[in-house]
């Protein structure tokens, strides 16, 4: 009998947490120059954030469970970051919707998985470039 025959009907395959790149490396982003050209501001500035997960969807830091390793990366703004999370978070949400909301004031942000809670985390302000006239 083969192992798939020894299923019964209510048994669902569980699949270890993706893979995911090291804490240490950085999402790439365009250089600053760019991305103040982009926005028509010269005097814009890019942040480096530390996002460190709370809670990320049904296997990451729910029921005792160890979240996410925490994201650094470069943004311009709360919507950048948002963008930046919602693309590290994707391998661990089995939803397709998803949506992130940043309030950099509060330092805090919401992951909405569909009409669900898909989690939470917290932003820290690390490093600040800006451009030099």
């Amino acid at each position: 009998m083969t192992d798939t025959a020894a299923r019964t009907p209510w048994q669902i395959a569980i699949t270890p947490d993706p893979a995911r790149p090291a804490a240490t490396d950085l999402l790439e982003t365009p250089s600053l120059p760019e991305l103040a050209a982009v926005l028509d501001d010269p005097d814009a500035e890019q942040v480096l954030y530390r996002v460190t997960y709370e809670r990320v969807g049904r296997r990451g830091g729910r029921d005792g469970s160890t979240p996410p390793p925490p994201l650094t990366t470069w943004a311009m703004t709360a919507n950048h970051l948002a963008e930046q999370v919602c693309a590290d978070v994707r391998q661990y949400l089995t939803s397709s919707e998803i949506d992130v909301a940043v309030n950099l004031d509060a330092g805090r942000g919401q992951i909405y998985a569909g009409c669900s809670n898909g989690g939470r985390f917290t932003v820290e302000r690390v490093a600040t470039a800006t451009l030099e006239g």
